[in-house]
């Protein structure tokens, strides 16, 4: 892999993201100092509505992006031209059909927003707010697909970050000065157009190529077989979008507006250290990996590599999810207070669902970078239907922890997908030998979930109860994947590869150091 390509991505973006993060805490802090939480019950409910309308994105974003891989991997200005011309054509029609669906289900607002306190035409005002952020959005986003294709992902982030930082501190100072959620959700709309439209900006310096008009005619779309592509890739979408467009919705309508509320606040923790470490920590990895799978190595090669990665998931997601399970609820209490905890069930709940998701993210990775999006879309459908119906079941049983459960059992058929697809289609190796990997590792993980529950349950929310918490943490993790894997030579890779890692880290920083002495006496 290109290590010091992916490493600064890496670097900038977890850096980015740290401070981002923090800043965000800071604000919802506030908000809920100066806010009823139930505004936030509105923001989660319809962005999950606008994410379900994400399916008329028919997933042109993949498509183009898998297509720039091999155009920028043989620099081919040309054709990378003719990609982001017709992927601008196709994001402006988006936009219309977005718009048109949005005003539609404007209907629904009043039967999905239970028990809201605002009026309805409160809640209209707050809903095409957003509606015309979404819509507007369409015209520039497209933008960033050159950058994320060529390893340079971390132009993007340094412009989010300093969106960020100005709109989080306008937002405090606003709440501060008028208390008003309008005032609010204008600045973080404003602020979310201004960084699309630096980076559309900045797409025209790095590449001044993509500002000719180029014609794009029916035979490149059938030469890329991009028709096929759109047809299959919709089940993705739909699949994708009802999974991950429903919960609040289905929370919204047994639980409350106001249980949403208390959902958004650990969704936007879990989406925070999810953006810092399976986006902005991993991500670069996705675009390496598309060079290589179009490079001249060879299968067995990238065979070795992909089980260098497994192993390296495990240690990633054993860490990840016993690091919720440790954490969140602490976090919460200290960060807004106790009466904005949901149940320890839900806790564990996501915690297992965490490890399952990390564990299959280097397939992931795999996948997104060879399209042919008719081999798992199946398997995305039925994830669709699954996240409705057991999430429906279990929410009247056992509140929005059942809404969780339903999450993890609709996340199962995707990750068979992405694994067939990836284990058994480009490597030819045995999925069911794979897969019993996998599950042989969900017994050590189930017994670290034990004993950390046993031993971190009753510890006080204080600074000796946090600093003991963080040191079962460090260790027993690190000492099970020890125990697991200390023989295995996929292992020994993964500790090369970090070395390796941390060897060009090093030499980064001293080159960053200014010189001591120098010259003649």
């Amino acid at each position: 892999m290109n290590t010091e390509k992916t490493l600064k991505n890496s670097v900038i973006s977890v850096a980015a993201e740290i401070l981002t993060l923090l800043l965000q805490f800071i604000g919802r802090r506030v908000f809920v100092h100066f806010l009823d939480v139930e505004f936030l019950g509105y923001q989660s409910l319809f962005g999950n509505i606008f994410t379900l309308l994400s399916v008329t994105e028919l997933g042109i974003n993949g498509i183009i992006t898998f297509h720039l891989y091999k155009e920028f991997a043989e620099d081919n200005k040309e054709e990378i031209g003719k990609l982001m011309y017709l992927y601008k054509w196709i994001y402006r029609l988006i936009a219309a059909v977005v718009l048109a669906l949005g005003l539609l289900c404007a209907f629904a607002v009043p039967s999905v927003a239970r028990d809201a306190t605002a009026s309805r035409g409160y809640l209209y005002l707050v809903y095409f707010m957003q509606l015309g952020a979404v819509v507007a959005t369409y015209f520039l986003s497209y933008r960033r697909a050159v950058y994320y294709a060529n390893q340079k992902e971390y132009k993007c982030i340094q412009i989010e970050l300093y969106r960020t930082l100005a709109v989080q501190l306008i937002q405090i100072g606003a709440l501060a000065l008028f208390r008003n959620y309008l005032v609010y959700l204008s600045i973080q709309i404003l602020g979310n157009l201004s960084s699309n439209w630096l980076i559309a900006r900045s797409s025209d310096r790095d590449y001044p190529y993509l500002k000719k008009k180029y014609k794009v005619t029916l035979e490149d779309i059938r030469r890329r077989n991009m028709f096929a592509d759109v047809r299959n890739f919709l089940a993705h979408k739909i699949g994708s979008a009802v999974y991950s467009g429903t919960d609040s919705i289905v929370i919204s309508a047994f639980c409350g507006v106001r249980t949403v509320g208390l959902y958004g606040n650990y969704y936007m923790l879990q989406q925070g250290v999810l953006q810092l470490l399976f986006y902005n920590l991993l991500s670069p990895v996705q675009a390496t990996l598309g060079n290589l799978v179009y490079s001249k190595r060879s299968k067995e090669e990238l065979w070795e590599q992909f089980r260098i990665l497994d192993v390296f998931g495990f240690f990633f997601a054993s860490y990840i999810s016993m690091g919720f399970l440790t954490f969140f609820q602490p976090a919460i209490q200290l960060w807004l207070g106790k009466e904005y905890l949901l149940p320890m069930s839900f806790v564990a709940a996501f915690s297992l669902f965490i490890f399952v998701d990390a564990m299959g993210e280097m397939a992931y990775k795999y996948r997104s970078v060879f399209g042919d999006y008719a081999q798992d879309r199946n398997c995305m459908l039925l994830s669709a239907v699954l996240n409705i119906v057991v999430s429906v079941a279990l929410v009247q049983l056992w509140g929005v922890t059942g809404v969780q459960i339903g999450t993890l059992a609709a996340f199962l058929p995707i990750t068979y997908g992405r694994s067939r697809f990836v284990v058994r289609g480009f490597f030819g190796q045995s999925l069911r030998k794979h897969f019993t990997r996998h599950c042989l590792l969900l017994l050590p993980l189930l017994a670290e979930m034990a004993v950390v529950w046993a031993l971190t349950g009753n510890l006080p929310v204080s600074v000796s109860g946090l600093a003991l918490r963080a040191l079962i943490w460090a260790v027993l993790p690190g000492l099970v994947g020890l125990l697991i894997f200390w023989r295995s030579p996929y292992f020994k890779g993964m500790c090369r590869y970090l070395k390796k890692a941390a060897l060009i880290a090093a030499r980064k920083v001293q080159e960053k150091l200014p010189s001591r002495g120098g010259g003649d006496a």
